[in-house]
């Protein structure tokens, strides 16, 4: 059976594919469409339906717009992908077709997902280190605008791909928006952590402290914990991409590799990068209760996930000491 490459000029470009991997790859593809889909549908409806009155912030705007790229991942990138490595499997590939159905929302999928976390992290990084500033100047409409840059971005850069190929263009892809992003959370979260580490005592104090208003003492544990949350979020997201983008160097850069090589490389980073859309949501059930609970009310038609009528108030009183006035 004849695999048929992206990257034109490759020496790998009539090579036999591994048996078992287009039936993996594909199989992996269908596998995590089921898990991404639902997950990031339910955000989404989570911070645009909004049971409890707790989720309009810039920030969940920001994880919606997040959760929109993964979707299009699970709607699109996946299914197709799932077709295509099954027909090339099966030798009846209609590669012309497919491989752009592939590749096009991929890229932009990848695109939007990793400037939607550079701009959460920027979100964060504003949050912690300049708290009155935050409030007065990041509203939710300038989150959406926000949102708007970024899928300019992504339906735009991708278009290389028609000219480049798939290898080249994700060498493209790694070496700007991956590389980009990379420093921008490096720059952000050692900033954090050492005005997280300064702020200890005072967060204590003011947990402690019979003079400040409860809203003021839960207004400072919800940004640690949403903060720790985005933090596990780019952890999972370097844990997919990294491994990905070395992988993405050793198919460009490694002359003497052998073909069965280059094609597990291309596949694995492939999936990697697939993987980390399926993952987040997870994350927000398991570290943000309001998510939870809003998770809960959508899956249930209603029945469960509504909040007492103090917690709410809490949660809103939150949001607006968070949102500057209009």
């Amino acid at each position: 059976m004849e695999n048929t490459l992206i990257f034109p000029g490759s020496p790998c470009l009539n090579s036999t594919a591994p048996t078992l991997l287009p039936f993996i790859t594909g199989g992996v593809s269908a596998f995590l469409c089921l898990i991404t889909v639902p997950g990031n549908l339910i955000v989404v409806m989570a911070v645009f339906i909004d049971p409890n009155k707790d989720l309009r912030s810039p920030f969940m705007y920001l994880v919606a717009n997040l959760a929109v790229a993964d979707l299009l991942v699970g709607l699109v990138t996946e299914p197709v992908s799932a077709v295509y490595h099954i027909k090339n499997a099966l030798g009846i590939i209609d590669y012309e077709i497919l491989a752009t159905a592939v590749h096009m929302p991929f890229f932009i999928s990848c695109t939007a997902s990793v400037l939607s976390l550079a701009a959460l992290t920027v979100d964060r990084y504003i949050a912690i280190t300049s708290p009155i500033r935050y409030r007065t100047t990041l509203s939710p409409m300038r989150a959406i605008i926000a949102c708007i840059v970024v899928w300019a971005l992504s339906l735009s850069f991708p278009f290389a791909y028609l000219y480049l190929g798939f290898f080249q263009f994700a060498f493209l892809f790694a070496n700007t928006a991956v590389v980009l992003t990379f420093l921008i959370l490096l720059f952000a979260y050692v900033r954090i952590y050492k005005i997280f580490r300064r702020q200890v005592k005072e967060w204590d104090r003011l947990h402690d402290g019979k003079e400040d208003s409860p809203v003021k003492k839960l207004k400072v544990r919800w940004e640690q914990k949403i903060t720790k949350t985005l933090l596990i979020m780019l952890m999972l997201f370097i844990l997919c991409y990294l491994p990905a983008c070395a992988l993405i160097y050793v198919i460009n850069l490694c002359n003497t590799c052998n073909c069965h090589l280059v094609l597990w490389s291309r596949d694995v980073q492939f999936l990697l990068i697939l993987a980390n859309s399926s993952m987040n949501p997870f994350v927000y059930s398991w570290r943000l209760n309001n998510c939870r609970r809003a998770f809960l009310w959508i899956v249930t038609c209603g029945r469960k996930g509504k909040v007492v009528r103090d917690c709410s108030f809490q949660m809103r009183s939150i949001r607006r000491a968070s949102t500057p006035n209009p």
